[in-house]
Formats: structure tokens, C-alpha cells, sequence
């Protein structure tokens, strides 16, 4: 009996890649799955995040040209403003507070402080839990 030809050697010898190309990629797929997964909700944390800071710098404002200082006017622009969260469950918390002597028409000098905190609830939990507590304190002064 001759021995096998280069060819058929070379052919046999990559049908038993087949098998290690297979074996490769079960194991790298789930691996980039959860990058994946942890990039898009990373994104999507800081989404959050940064839409809580700009609520509490809306409200500020708004709380700093009215007079005389509403909060609920202040709670529904915070909450407008955070459009793209889910502000029901878990809920916004939105805490309005003067400081200064702040009389029924404050004055110039008295300071707005809006402070937002949001529940920001993990799509798949990997390493954090299933929560993370997002807030923003943000005072303005009255001109």
C-alpha cells in the first residue's frame, strides 16, 4: 500500500481543524457576550447619570428665576427634564431647599438647592448588584 498523497494528507489534517475552530468559538462567544452586556449597560448607567446632573441644574435654574420659589414648578421641570428614565419604579426623588434667610419674595443672595436621586436598575447584574444609587446636588445663587 503507497502512503497518501500531500493532498490527501493536507485535507485530512484540516477536517481535523473543523472540530478545534468549533471548540474556540464556544469558548471566546460567551466571553463577548458578557463585554457586551456590561458595555451596554455601562452606557446606559451613565445615560442616567448624566441626565440626573442636567434635571438638577434645570430645576436650579428655574428655581432661581421664579418668585417666589415653587417647588412642585420645580419637581415637574426636574421631571420633564428627565425624559428617557424610568421615573416611576424606581422612583425620582426630588428635594428643594432655600438657603439663606429666604422670606416669601427672597432677595439677592439666597441660594436654590435642588437635590435629584434616582435608582438606577441594572439590565444584567454582573458585579454591582442590581442597583445603583445615582444623585445630584445642585444649588444656584439668586442674582
Amino acid at each position: 500500500m503507497a502512503a497518501p498523497t500531500r493532498p490527501a494528507r493536507l485535507r485530512r489534517w484540516r477536517e481535523g481543524r473543523r472540530g478545534q475552530s468549533l471548540v474556540e468559538f464556544a469558548v471566546v462567544f460567551p466571553v463577548f457576550i458578557l463585554l457586551l452586556a456590561g458595555m451596554v449597560d455601562f452606557g446606559l448607567g451613565l445615560y442616567a447619570n448624566v441626565t440626573i446632573i442636567n434635571a438638577a441644574r434645570e430645576g436650579a435654574r428655574l428655581g432661581v428665576t421664579l418668585q417666589p420659589m415653587d417647588p412642585n414648578t420645580i419637581d415637574a421641570r426636574v421631571r420633564a427634564m428627565s425624559t428617557g428614565l424610568n421615573t416611576n419604579d424606581p422612583p425620582l426623588t426630588v428635594t428643594t431647599t432655600c438657603v439663606g434667610p429666604c422670606s416669601p419674595a427672597y432677595s439677592s443672595g439666597d441660594t436654590v438647592k435642588v437635590q435629584v436621586d434616582y435608582l438606577y436598575r441594572m439590565i444584567w447584574p454582573l458585579t454591582f448588584g442590581t442597583q445603583i444609587p445615582l444623585s445630584s446636588t445642585v444649588q444656584m445663587r439668586i442674582e
